[in-house]
């Protein structure tokens, strides 16, 4: 007989690969939950599980001065290839520009490629290998998180442009973010404070046990940023982190030199964004010490949370006049969310040929925009789900609703046990809502 458990994971969650036994996906998942212990494959080349150059820190690329300025920015959040990403970035000389690539690869077995062309130029593609990854260019952690860097200093891109992002291959291929940073040098005669800067990278893998207990866990990372500090030189810093994978509503803490980093009046779940993409920028102007300033990236509970990137700049007075600011603020929604509850649901003991009792589905359409909603289905059970789930009496891959903004619908899911089925135990598959403008 089977014991079978649906959960449902809300909001626009944070992508794991099935072997998490917790998989998070672009706008809504249901996580049908499996007692399976499932085996860690080893190290392999450039991967590890746990992260990427080093499983405890970001590596420390680049550091100086500059008399300009670091351009920092990107986003916007996980899609699907092609992936566009717009930038504008100051005019002056660029004297070194890395572009950075979020991929979702589905798991540390898929493999496939990436495609990237920025400001017109092509750039080279490059395989993604998962754990026989040995790219250099590659940083893979966890059950097929990517982290990919582009030198692309020579491209002297400024202005208005455009990086576009293909994937291909047997991996998942959605796209966390694309982000580029730029060390800009204004041109001759004119007039700038000094800006000190440092740049760390990597893709450290924080996580808990899982639902397996086989990884054990990985629960913080450092952002070092060596050397000196004329304290009284400098009237501005800024630090800027982008991570992956975070999930809204599961506490995850950031630090600087031990003092406790708010977003708004956010501190304890810095990396929430519905979106499994987070870039966010802190004033440390108050917390920078003289030598040997660090960040501390804190799991907390997140079930798996990846920081990726960490620039820290500081900044010198540009003049003695005085300023007055006016602060703004908006609240942006997600131009496609939904929201998928409750969070579990039992099917209870069934054998072959038995049908469920009926369970009720709340789809809510929290984004923006009219959604048409449809599903897919995986699992681990041979084709237990994918043969016998059933969505509104009909089975699953049938589904379809449309669920105008603000508003919700009510589904009802069955699991029909097919009559040849004879596999026994506890078994695992995803039931997966997709949504998109319609």
């Amino acid at each position: 007989m089977d014991s079978i458990t649906l959960k449902a994971k809300k909001t626009m969650e944070k992508i794991h690969d099935s072997r998490t036994i917790k998989l998070n996906i672009f706008l809504s998942c249901v996580v049908i939950a499996v007692l399976v212990i499932l085996s860690a494959p080893p190290a392999v080349a450039d991967y590890n599980f746990d992260g990427v150059p080093f499983t405890d820190q970001l590596d420390g690329v680049k550091q100086g001065n500059v008399e300009g300025g670091v351009y920092v920015d990107g986003g916007h959040g996980i899609g699907p290839s092609p992936y566009s990403q717009s930038f504008n970035i100051p005019e002056g000389n660029v004297t070194w520009a890395k572009l950075y690539v979020g991929v979702w690869g589905g798991s540390e077995v898929k493999t496939g490629t990436v495609a990237v062309t920025f400001n017109g130029e092509e750039l080279e593609t490059l395989k993604l290998e998962g754990e026989a990854d040995t790219n250099p260019n590659v940083y893979c952690s966890g059950h097929g998180v990517y982290w990919i860097v582009y030198d692309v200093t020579k491209n002297q891109a400024t202005g208005s442009i455009n990086a576009v992002v293909m994937t291909s291959g047997t991996i998942d291929g959605r796209v966390y973010g694309v982000v580029l940073v730029a060390v800009i040098e204004e041109k001759d005669g004119t007039d700038v404070p000094e800006v000190k800067y440092w740049i760390n990278e990597g893709n450290v893998n924080l996580h808990g046990p899982g639902w397996c207990g086989i990884y054990g866990t990985n629960e913080e990372a450092a952002a070092e940023f060596d050397g000196t500090i004329d304290v009284d030189k400098f009237t501005a810093a800024r630090l800027t982190t982008v991570y992956l994978a975070g999930s809204p509503g599961e506490n995850d803490y950031l630090y600087f030199n031990d003092n406790k980093l708010c977003d708004g009046d956010n501190s304890d779940d810095i990396a929430n964004s519905k979106q499994s993409f987070d870039f966010k920028t802190f004033d440390v102007i108050n917390y920078i010490e003289k030598d040997n300033n660090e960040a501390t990236f804190e799991r907390g509970d997140e079930d798996y949370v990846h920081p990726v990137l960490a620039v820290l700049t500081v900044h010198g007075l540009e003049s003695e006049e005085e300023t007055s600011c006016v602060y703004l603020g908006a609240n942006i929604i997600p131009a496609v969310s939904i929201e998928v509850t409750p969070d579990m649901l039992n099917f209870g003991t069934l054998a072959s040929g038995q049908t469920s009792s009926e369970h009720t589905l709340k789809i809510s359409n929290t984004g923006a925009y009219t959604v048409a909603v449809t599903t897919d289905v995986t699992d681990t059970a041979d084709n237990l789900y994918i043969n016998g789930l059933l969505l509104d009496s009909s089975i699953w891959n049938a589904y379809t609703t449309e669920i105008t903004a603000g508003a919700a619908v009510d589904s009802v899911a069955v699991l029909d046990v097919p009559g040849s089925y004879s596999s026994l135990g506890a078994k695992e598959g995803r039931l997966v809502f997709w949504a998109q403008k319609a």
